[in-house]
């Protein structure tokens, strides 16, 4: 192989890869965005199916306040609407905890992305999503706890939107994008 087909072939090897990086690039972008939507959409279903099986109040709420810390799936004994680990046989019961996500993974509120989803109007202001024993997702005061969180991964000039939306009955679902849950 001469000189000019190695420059020609190392040309042609250049363009291809400058086309391909930036579409790998979006979807590893769509691929954490799915991951972490499908994470978040399964706890929300598994929260659901510990509260029918045990017919009590289970939660789901978020590390340290913030869904993208991870979160913990728990029976609250003390009624606090955090988790409490067990110290000393008191305490709450874990069921399952989930682990922080990557940090390009952002989860908002759809209008008002400064406040976390699923915050309810207790005192003091709690995150969780609570469902009861009939498997209906409440506040702990009994009112609806419905709602949506956008889960968005943002990698350089790549940004990849999922909406995960919980219906007053448990259902959950997912859309591909910003739109609002009807």
């Amino acid at each position: 192989m001469t000189l000019i087909e190695t420059l020609i072939v190392l040309s042609i090897v250049g363009i291809l890869l400058a086309t391909a990086v930036p579409s790998l690039s979006r979807m590893l972008s769509r691929h954490r965005a799915t991951t972490a939507t499908n994470d978040f959409m399964h706890a929300l279903a598994f929260t659901r199916s510990e509260a029918l099986k045990r017919s009590r109040r289970v939660y789901l709420a978020p590390l340290d306040g913030r869904w993208r810390n991870g979160w913990a799936i728990f029976v609250d004994r003390n009624d606090n609407r955090v988790f409490d680990p067990l110290v000393g046989g008191a305490g709450d019961e874990l069921i399952a905890l989930h682990d922080a996500l990557p940090p390009s993974i952002t989860m908002t509120h759809p209008t008002n992305p400064a406040r976390e989803p699923f915050t309810d109007v207790g005192s003091p202001q709690r995150t969780y999503v609570m469902f009861d024993g009939h498997g209906y997702p409440r506040q702990r005061n009994g009112g609806l706890n419905i709602g949506s969180v956008v889960v968005a991964d943002r990698t350089g000039s790549s940004v990849s939107l999922r909406t995960v939306c919980l219906a007053s009955y448990g259902r959950v679902r997912v859309i591909a994008d910003r739109a609002g849950c009807s």
